[in-house]
């Protein structure tokens, strides 16, 4: 180890994500690909460790890693095992699975958690978890709502830094499939659409409005019909089934909660903008919690001594 350095590496199913981390836990240098786990050919995940790490080891020497994400995935490079809820998230650490990395220093992969409702269904997140850590140790909250937007959103609550319960939303591939493979694109074009304020405005009030689960489904519909009669030009169109289904979204995973503290959202500025304003049409509060939290995670898991605990890694 090269004075407290380490590199996070944050792999998901599309992208690649790491980080020169220095001793005192902030970064020094990053790097970002597509190198995601489906992209890699006959499971050579060490070789693309190896390139994508090479030049912070030759200024550095080996280096310990620390990664989450798919990576962990029976799709990944080692299978990671599920932590059931409730989880001690300041407890990670001691679940880690560690990699040989052979040319690589010791690897350190931190564990999935899975959660069933009330009826037994399973649910699990990878990655989340991780990220989940990061935001408590830089916001010094302990407790609260969070919610991940993305292909898969994740709502998930914490009391006492204790992972309690959370549920995933196919909210964003559900959106792409809508759009690219079914007859309610057509109207919409094969691009996507300049963002429409009244369509989306339109979609989170129709998607958060009482009736049974059904009624979604009908107002699905509403994004192809109003595009027949000629009511909303395409960009509207697309908009309104955004915000239907994130407006659908946020009145579920909001019942997650207590209803006493705003919901933190933990997104990139473009998804954090577009949740913030369907909550704060639903009468909903919200936080506005930092992006790319894995790292802080990461380094909150170094920081208990992970790396000394596995002889210097």
């Amino acid at each position: 180890m090269s004075g407290g350095m380490f590199i996070s590496v944050d792999w998901g199913t599309t992208s690649f994500r790491s980080v020169l981390v220095g001793a005192d836990g902030l970064a020094m240098d990053a790097r970002e690909s597509a190198a995601g786990i489906m992209s890699v050919q006959d499971q050579a995940f060490q070789a693309v460790l190896v390139e994508e790490t090479a030049v912070w080891r030759r200024l550095h020497g080996r280096l310990p890693i620390v990664m989450s994400g798919m990576i962990g995935s029976r799709q990944g490079w080692v299978e990671a095992p599920y932590l059931p809820t409730p989880v001690d998230l300041t407890a990670l650490g001691s679940s880690l699975v560690w990699i040989d990395g052979g040319p690589l220093s010791q690897i350190a992969l931190v564990p999935g958690v899975e959660t069933r409702d009330v009826t037994g269904v399973p649910d699990v997140m990878r990655g989340e978890e991780t990220q989940i850590l990061g935001a408590l140790e830089t916001s010094g909250r302990r407790d609260g709502l969070f919610v991940m937007p993305g292909t898969h959103s994740k709502w998930v609550w914490v009391e006492g830094g204790r992972l309690l319960r959370f549920q995933t939303f196919m909210t964003g591939e559900v959106f792409a499939a809508l759009r690219g493979h079914t007859i309610l694109g057509r109207l919409m074009g094969d691009n996507p659409q300049t963002f429409d304020t009244d369509g989306f405005q339109r979609g989170v009030v129709a998607g958060a409005a009482p009736g049974s689960p059904g009624h979604l489904l009908t107002r699905v519909f509403a994004a192809r019909t109003h595009g027949l009669r000629d009511d909303w030009p395409p960009q509207q169109l697309e908009s309104y089934l955004s915000g239907l289904l994130i407006g659908a979204e946020l009145k579920s995973g909001a019942e997650l909660g207590d209803g006493g503290r705003p919901i933190a959202i933990v997104a990139n500025a473009k998804l954090t903008e577009l949740y913030a304003n369907a909550a704060g049409m639903l009468g909903l509060p919200i936080e506005r919690v930092a992006e790319n939290l894995a790292v802080a995670g990461h380094v909150a898991l170094v920081r208990q001594g992970i790396l000394e605990a596995h002889g210097g890694a």
